[in-house]
């Protein structure tokens, strides 16, 4: 039996702006700060059996912020942000107008985005995945329940929630990005994800 709690990284300077951070970073605001600092409080009646973050130093200092055992994180690329070339660095605006045909498929037909030099949704899920069955392969006991945190980004906080449901990648339009340093809850069970708690 498994307990999933992922949170999406604190609020960064480039999350005010609005621009497309990817594997770039930009550094956790005050409000990041002390709201991951209020998550951990939020958390400190559960033990954790194990951390993962995103090695994204966004994610990382959340990660920090709320582990009651920041020494025995684990970082883990596989929890990175979407890739996105270009796009990295780019206010919403202007992607706005220099990509508009690729940003509404990234929007509203994720399984057909595809952007040069950039990761596709498809990408996403994979590396997730693979990560779900590393979890499992090393925790998931017969009888025996195991918490494990994650702190991970925006995107790939929807890839996990839409594998735990069991959806295609041309769903993840039913979900919506977390908000910054949030917890996400799911039990699992003889091959079944529950969700207990899902804020977005």
């Amino acid at each position: 039996m498994l307990n999933f709690y992922i949170v999406r990284h604190g609020q960064t300077q480039w999350n005010t702006e609005r621009r497309f951070q990817g594997w770039l970073d930009s550094p956790l605001t005050e409000t990041g700060i002390q709201r991951a600092e209020a998550l951990k409080l939020n958390l400190q009646h559960i033990d954790f059996d194990a951390y993962f973050t995103s090695p994204s130093p966004r994610a990382s200092k959340t990660m920090a912020l709320i582990a009651k055992e920041p020494g025995v994180v684990r970082q883990d690329i596989r929890l990175r942000e979407i890739m996105l070339g270009n796009w990295q660095g780019m206010t919403h605006d202007d992607i706005e107008v220099l990509y508009p045909e690729q940003l509404a498929l990234f929007y509203n037909q994720p399984e057909l985005f595809e952007l040069h030099e950039a990761e596709t949704y498809h990408d996403v899920h994979a590396r997730v995945v693979s990560f779900i069955e590393s979890i499992k392969a090393e925790f998931d006991r017969e009888n025996e329940e195991k918490n494990i945190l994650i702190v991970t980004h925006g995107v790939t906080l929807m890839v996990f929630q839409l594998i735990f449901d069991g959806a295609e990648v041309s769903e993840l339009t039913r979900y919506s990005v977390a908000k910054n340093a949030q917890v996400h809850h799911y039990h699992y069970e003889n091959g079944m994800f529950t969700c207990i708690n899902s804020e977005s």
